[in-house]
């Protein structure tokens, strides 16, 4: 009895811990001023193939975030990427050196959801962060599955556009990715639901010189 005592406890105690590890990071204020004009953007935007490994700066992750599916009307609620039915389907997480995270919008917070580095899973690069896109089509209100499912691909290329666009107005390099080989292990880490589907991915760095 002792001994089963002892090892609960270290199992409950091995939990917390872990549970305490999970980290939110509190993003800068975007600035909303940087950047090349759109036209210009329009001009330069294209698929990069590689990446440097160094880190984003914490102004560039919040600005990239943002820029995706950021909250720009705060009164309403609304996001920089439209939606269908302004179901507001489409989250971000952000697969980091030190773990995972899902970037809470409207509080523009990152929160931890799993320690570790994935960042391959989504598919390999050097690319120091890598964006994925998951729809929740439990969040449109009425229609079909099958229906949903066509909305839900529309807006995660609303959001990607922003993210490639974003990257081109500053410099950064990207390119969206719609293949997973690491799919069925990240749907058991981030514990989604069937509602929930893998759409795309984003790998983000800057140049490799």
């Amino acid at each position: 009895m002792k001994q089963m005592l002892v090892i609960l406890i270290i199992i409950v105690f091995t939990g917390s811990v872990q549970l305490q590890e999970l980290k939110t990071v509190k993003l800068l204020n975007p600035d909303k001023k940087r950047g090349l004009p759109l036209m210009e953007a329009l001009d330069i935007r294209a698929s990069a193939r590689e990446w440097s490994a160094e880190k984003l700066s914490q102004q560039d992750l919040s600005d990239l975030l943002w820029a995706a599916n950021g909250v720009n009307r705060p009164s309403e609620g609304k996001r920089t990427a439209s939606s269908a039915m302004n179901a507001q389907d489409i989250d971000i997480y952000v697969f980091l050196e030190d773990g995972i995270y899902f970037y809470d919008a409207p509080k523009h917070i990152l929160n931890q959801v799993v320690a570790g580095d994935y960042r391959e899973l989504p598919g390999k690069t050097e690319a120091p962060v890598n964006l994925v896109l998951i729809t929740d089509i439990s969040k449109f209100r009425a229609n079909s599955d099958s229906l949903k499912i066509g909305w839900s691909n529309i807006d995660a290329g609303i959001v990607s556009q922003n993210i490639s666009l974003f990257c081109a107005a500053t410099g950064l390099k990207t390119r969206p990715r719609a293949s997973f080989p690491g799919a069925d292990k990240i749907r058991e880490l981030l514990e989604l639901k069937d509602s929930q589907y893998i759409l795309l991915n984003h790998p983000v760095g800057y140049l490799k010189k």
